[in-house]
């Protein structure tokens, strides 16, 4: 042990190895760690594909809250800025709801019809909200004061969306159109035309909740069943996507070079690098799908007819789980920190799930208000002031220092909803378990290798390494000791949940027994076939690498644009250019689309 501490030294695996501790101080160690009690090694199972952690995570929304509104709510939009607070429009006003109490702090009257839409500016503090009149107004939440009113379409406004800097806002109506407009100016710049219906959803590149690059593209759904991609600086679309049905609702994905397309009763993940192509079509619900949101992690939220809020997941595309509500669900909204989830159901009502870690930091009182004898109660009006208790209130009854203090709870019974824990048997300790108890690191990790599971053999081995006592284990094998734990390496150095761990491990056993090589042909071949894997392993990540970069100029180049000529200026009398349509001839360079 002490022979190696100058190779132990040179190696950055073995840095908290390499000063052992003297006898004496690990006698004393061993015998504080003797007084105390033994807890068993902890073996965390490494995440597979096949687990089921989503739909666990999913399931923990529990406790619904419903809240009933004058009309049917059309719209549920969360804050982008902490404490994420969620509007509601319905009837003739939207309420904004506090996260933290799920309590109407806030609402917005000033309105002449039914609040169709409302969207958050990127720093929380505007609301832009539209009616059926055609109407969309601004408002300051601090104030609530209308800060702009924008007036140009002739029918209802049913999508409102602010640019990712909020200097521009973009309006989808009933009259076919989608209208940019200038928040400072309060008038309109461009105007888009070409859905031959009304238009029903409307997404922004790189705005809040977007999770997409630079703001350059406009994506719109009508019930023309069809999906149009704008470019900001055109007035024609660049890309026409059609689908089977009238287009509900959309949404991009993570990195904007995809889109989910709500139509009919099934989604459709399409690829706007390759033109629109539908890699994907998810027939989750036996109704109309009506909303769509995706939270950037993977995970794609939908609201159905059918009453039914279900999560898939993009990578699989699989349904992790399902909520039933009591009404057709027209809104889904889940918070950027995941823990609200807010449907706006047809009968006039929204379901507020609350995860319950959440729910529970939000409601703990904080430090200061415990220390302030002056603090307001919880759920107490303003200016109410707590009122101090006394001892015995604080103690009921039992002083501390008495003897009625002494034995107190000694005969209570378990109220209901009391955690009552039991007097059960110790827990059985495996091999590895009592070795380690008994500081026997050789026979703990020979009895971790006995067992097979690789996540217990790691567990061992941290548990080991936080002994400083690895080395111990590792030292003085002979071949019959040696050829497990050898192949054990082999067989799973290249499994990412383990390779940090093990690639230290072989680097060690490279260090110690070096000098013995060529003494056993059984050892020679094992640690042969360990430097066959991990060079097969360099070898398939370079190719790997050179796949990914291969694969990224193939889709940057996938879709090419012709520039687009302003109307008059020669070729297409229309003044615009379709993605789907090559052109005879190309004068320059066509830009790829971002």
């Amino acid at each position: 042990f002490f022979r190696d501490e100058g190779v132990a030294r040179r190696s950055p695996f073995l840095a908290p190895l390499a000063s052992p501790p003297t006898l004496r101080a690990r006698a004393r160690a061993q015998r504080l760690i003797a007084m105390t009690d033994y807890e068993r090694v902890p073996v965390y199972k490494a995440r597979r594909p096949g687990s089921s952690s989503e739909a666990a995570a999913w399931r923990k929304y529990t406790h619904p809250l419903i809240f009933r509104h004058k009309g049917t709510p059309t719209h549920v939009e969360f804050s982008p800025v902490a404490p994420h607070d969620f509007c509601v429009a319905s009837s003739l006003q939207v309420d904004i709801f506090s996260s933290r109490s799920n309590a109407v702090y806030r609402t917005l009257t000033r309105f002449k019809d039914t609040v169709c839409c409302t969207a958050y500016r990127h720093d929380g503090k505007m609301l832009a909200a539209s009616d059926e009149r055609g109407v969309t107004q601004l408002f300051d939440l601090g104030s609530r004061a209308v800060m702009r009113t924008m007036r140009g379409h002739t029918k209802a406004v049913r999508a409102v969306r602010f640019s990712p800097d909020g200097g521009r806002l973009y309006t989808g109506s009933d009259d076919m159109l989608v209208s940019c407009w200038d928040v400072a100016a309060e008038e309109t710049v461009r105007t888009f035309e070409g859905h031959t219906d009304v238009v029903r959803c409307l997404r922004v590149s790189g705005a809040a909740g977007e999770h997409t690059g630079a703001h350059r593209l406009v994506l719109s759904g009508s019930y023309d069943h069809t999906v149009q991609l704008w470019d900001v600086s055109a007035p024609r679309p660049v890309m026409t996507v059609r689908m089977g049905e009238p287009v509900e609702d959309c949404v991009l994905l993570a990195g904007g070079g995809m889109v989910a397309v709500a139509s009919g009763n099934s989604i459709s993940i399409c690829d706007l690098l390759s033109g629109g192509k539908v890699l994907q079509s998810v027939v989750a619900h036996s109704k109309t799908v009506s909303c769509l949101h995706a939270d950037g992690s993977g995970h794609l939220y939908s609201g159905g007819l059918d009453r039914f809020v279900k999560v898939h997941d993009l990578a699989r595309y699989q349904v992790l789980g399902s909520l039933r509500y009591e009404a057709p669900v027209l809104g889904v909204a889940l918070s950027p920190t995941r823990s609200h989830l807010v449907a706006a159901l047809a009968n006039s009502t929204i379901c507020v799930r609350r995860q319950r870690a959440a729910a529970a930091r939000a409601d703990m009182p904080s430090a200061s208000s415990e220390a302030d004898p002056t603090a307001r109660p919880l759920g107490a009006k303003p200016g109410q002031v707590a009122v101090s208790e006394g001892i015995a209130a604080r103690f009921d009854g039992a002083h501390p220092g008495t003897y009625r203090y002494f034995l107190r709870g000694r005969t209570q019974a378990p109220q209901a909803g009391d955690v009552v824990a039991g007097r059960g048997a110790p827990p059985k300790l495996s091999g590895f378990d009592k070795a380690l108890k008994g500081f026997r690191y050789h026979e703990a990790l020979d009895a971790a290798l006995l067992n097979g599971a690789a996540d217990v053999v790691v567990g061992v081995i941290e548990e080991l390494v936080q002994r400083n006592g690895l080395r111990i284990a590792l030292h003085g094998r002979d071949q019959q000791t040696l050829q497990p734990l050898v192949g054990f390496l082999v067989r799973n150095i290249t499994r990412p949940p383990h390779a940090h761990v093990l690639i230290g491990v072989a680097n060690l056993l490279l260090d110690m027994y070096a000098p013995v090589f060529g003494q056993s042909a059984a050892i020679d071949e094992l640690f042969v076939r360990l430097r066959a894997t991990c060079e097969g392993e360099a070898r398939l990540q370079a190719d790997l690498a050179q796949l990914m970069g291969a694969m990224d100029v193939l889709l940057a180049g996938a879709v090419p644009s012709a520039p687009l000529r302003a109307p008059g200026a020669g070729g297409d009398e229309s003044g615009g250019t379709s993605l789907l349509r090559p052109q005879k001839k190309a004068k320059q360079a066509s830009p790829m689309l971002p």
